[in-house]
């Protein structure tokens, strides 16, 4: 087990509710996961035992006696620590739209850039939008989303005895999620471990960032590294789909989503 503090010195008084939000935000990211192995179940050669799944490890907030504290006690987040000593930590996306480590140049949108500005500048004036759920602002960046897969569809092989990429599938699970929540949420910032003495192979992962595209014109819901509808673009930015988005019919170029993602997810979770 492993026991995490705030760096924040400011929210020394808020460590309880600051941990609370963190094991919420991860519960969240993981209750994505499971829908995305759910649905990968469906895809072309899958095998329930070579298959990656994702999970998100869970957490706890352990509360110790501290009469240093105010209250006396003091807040900590608790969770299961990762083999990082077998297998090798990995950063598979951040919430700034950098993949596998590298950033690479993408030409400025002035357009955008600039529509982005004015919305900024109507926010800061106070002025709270309410988004239309099927508004031309969702689409900014998810039309011009790349429908390139890696090479010629075949897995990429990476360093582990299953010839098993897993960037081919967390890139895919990033886009799911915007997809899953009708465009509202989207998890990122994916790091951890792959697992492969774990049947099937896991990749397991901690500390991921929810970009959060609030109706209600709210700002980081899960925290600070929620970038809203800017984070979500910066992924668009970078991203080229995987063989796994096309297999799950993510793109905004297949129309069948419309239906077929609005019609699944709202069977689960109102996303507002």
């Amino acid at each position: 087990m492993v026991a995490k503090e705030t760096k924040h010195e400011q929210r020394i008084r808020e460590r309880v509710n600051f941990h609370e939000g963190f094991a919420e935000t991860q519960d969240f990211a993981n209750y994505l996961a499971n829908e995305f192995n759910k649905h990968l179940q469906g895809v072309p050669n899958s095998n329930r035992f070579r298959t990656p799944e994702i999970r998100f490890i869970s957490c706890s907030v352990l509360l110790l006696e501290d009469a240093s504290w105010p209250t006396g006690f003091r807040g900590v987040l608790v969770e299961n620590i990762l083999d990082t000593d077998r297998f090798h930590w990995k950063k598979w996306n951040d919430n700034k739209g950098i993949v596998n480590g590298e950033q690479k140049h993408i030409p400025i949108d002035v357009d955008f850039e600039l529509k982005e500005l004015q919305k900024e500048t109507t926010h800061n004036l106070g002025a709270i939008v309410e988004d239309e759920e099927d508004s031309n602002d969702d689409e900014s960046i998810s039309d011009v989303e790349s429908d390139d897969s890696h090479g010629d569809g075949e897995v990429e092989v990476n360093s582990n005895s299953y010839g098993i990429d897993p960037s081919d599938y967390l890139q895919a699970f990033t886009h799911f999620t915007y997809r899953f929540t009708n465009k509202r949420a989207m998890v990122c910032d994916l790091q951890g471990i792959f697992n492969t003495d774990m049947i099937p192979p896991t990749i397991e992962m901690t500390d991921p960032a929810i970009h959060y595209a609030s109706t209600r014109g709210r700002r980081m819901v899960f925290g600070r590294t929620d970038k809203g509808k800017s984070g979500m673009n910066a992924f668009f930015r970078t991203h080229k789909c995987t063989k796994f988005c096309k297999y799950l019919h993510l793109s905004a170029r297949n129309k069948t989503w419309n239906r077929d993602w609005r019609r699944d997810s709202a069977q689960c979770t109102n996303f507002q």
